[in-house]
């Protein structure tokens, strides 16, 4: 049954003092959203009067501050109790102290805090430092916020609930990237030396468009910083210094619900992030992003054609510049052999560097003759590239990632079904290794 009732904020307590200070976070941020707060203590041994006093004392103490609230002890261990309680009121935000077991255990079990986080099917706000939280919900301050981000749903799903973050007051949003340099080369084609300590240009200038583009995407640009980072380590680490360095009052992050052995396979980001950052921390599991309101469609203002110029492959080209919108870019991509010294043992004639780089330049000067003359009309600006490498399926989708292609449109032969996956092909090659949406070309019949 369809209800209207708001969605409430949920509070763990244990009566300790950061547990009070979290509660004062969790009523300043319920009055600020009208919305009604529920406390909830865990107890394993239901029933016992100094915990009833306890908790009456809390509530009444949260009250008189002007929230409007339910309590309740609830028997079971308290990560469980609060992620069944979350589902079942339907919360908007559970509210945890950061402090919990003892050091060992809690490096064994994890605390309360970081296992309600990780089974939460809403977002966890585990609060370290209330005051600029409870400065900020009542409008008091800006809010100084740092997202981790990364191109996965979790990613979207953290800077989705920056919308909510907003519904509450001001934002100062700073987006960290961390990027693994040996994977970010081999993923965008470039070669050589790529350094211990952060990213090479052509690296992070390829890392800083793409992530400017995400959160342009999925939150909007406005009044967003961009920082990227290469790192050879763990990630965590890296995004907890920049988020000291932002001066972030809250860290963001998305999670993945892992369960059970889980948990023991998979690196957590938000875990590391849970340990080991000085401020609080706010871990928004998938399912919670907002919804978006309807199918929204996807511009094509990038589209890399892929061009065999020793084949006639030209009739792939019209087709990326027909999909591309009015103001966009087409760039002709073809793939070439890299030039190599002479040996010994190499066979037949081999060009010198000149030759080879004149060879370069009539490739590019072709690739430029198969853009449609109507193309600068439409305001289309093309772009030519003639890349080196002995792998064509792997070099277009490099040029792609490096470009930022919306689309890849590549030709194909007219091959019988069992023999391409036989001998295989570029555009099957593409398909299978390519990240983004591919458009195949059959060349028309003769």
């Amino acid at each position: 049954m369809a209800t209207t009732d708001p969605k409430p904020i949920l509070c763990g307590t244990d009566f300790s003092e950061n547990a009070r200070r979290a509660a004062n976070v969790a009523a300043a941020l319920a009055k600020r959203l009208g919305v009604p707060l529920r406390l909830v203590h865990a107890s394993v041994i239901p029933g016992m009067l100094r915990t009833d006093e306890d908790l009456r004392t809390e509530a009444q103490r949260l009250h008189g501050a002007g929230a409007d609230l339910t309590a309740e002890v609830i028997e079971g261990d308290a990560d469980q109790v609060l992620a069944q309680a979350a589902q079942q009121y339907a919360a908007r935000l559970v509210v945890v102290s950061s402090l919990g077991r003892s050091a060992p255990a809690r490096w064994l079990l994890g605390s309360v805090a970081e296992r309600t986080a990780e089974s939460s099917p809403v977002p966890t706000l585990v609060v370290r430092d209330a005051t600029p939280l409870e400065a900020w919900a009542r409008g008091e301050r800006a809010l100084k916020v740092f997202v981790g981000a990364d191109f996965t749903a979790s990613s979207d799903a953290a800077l989705r609930w920056i919308a909510e973050l907003r519904e509450i007051g001001p934002c100062e949003v700073v987006v960290g990237f961390v990027g693994w340099p040996p994977e970010e080369a081999a993923r965008l084609g470039v070669s050589g030396a790529i350094g211990l300590s952060g990213n090479v240009p052509a690296i992070q200038r390829v890392l800083e468009r793409d992530v400017r583009e995400k959160v342009a995407r999925v939150l909007g640009g406005e009044n967003v910083e961009v920082r990227v980072v290469g790192n050879w380590g763990r990630t965590d680490a890296p995004l907890v210094e920049m988020a000291v360095e932002a001066q972030a009052d809250l860290v963001v992050v998305g999670t993945h619900r892992w369960h059970g052995l889980e948990r023991l396979r998979h690196g957590s980001v938000s875990r590391g992030l849970l340990h080991h950052a000085p401020m609080s921390v706010a871990c928004v599991p998938v399912p919670a992003a907002a919804p978006m309101a309807g199918p929204r469609m996807r511009e094509c203002r990038r589209v890399l054609v892929a061009v065999d110029l020793n084949e006639p492959h030209g009739f792939a080209a019209p087709h990326g510049y027909s999909i591309v919108q009015p103001g966009g870019t087409v760039r002709l991509v073809h793939v070439a052999a890299p030039f190599h010294l002479p040996s010994p043992q190499s066979g037949g004639a081999v060009s010198t560097q000149r030759e080879h780089a004149q060879f370069v330049a009539e490739c590019e000067a072709k690739l430029r003759a198969l853009a449609p003359n109507d193309a600068e009309a439409r305001g289309i600006t093309t772009e030519v590239e003639c890349a080196e490498s002995r792998e064509t399926a792997e070099a277009i989708c490099a040029a792609a990632e490096r470009f930022g292609a919306d689309v890849i449109c590549v030709g194909s032969h007219t091959r019988p079904g069992f023999t391409a996956k036989v001998l295989g092909s570029v555009s099957l090659g593409v398909l299978q290794g390519g990240r983004r949406p591919v458009l195949v070309v059959w060349p028309p019949a003769e």
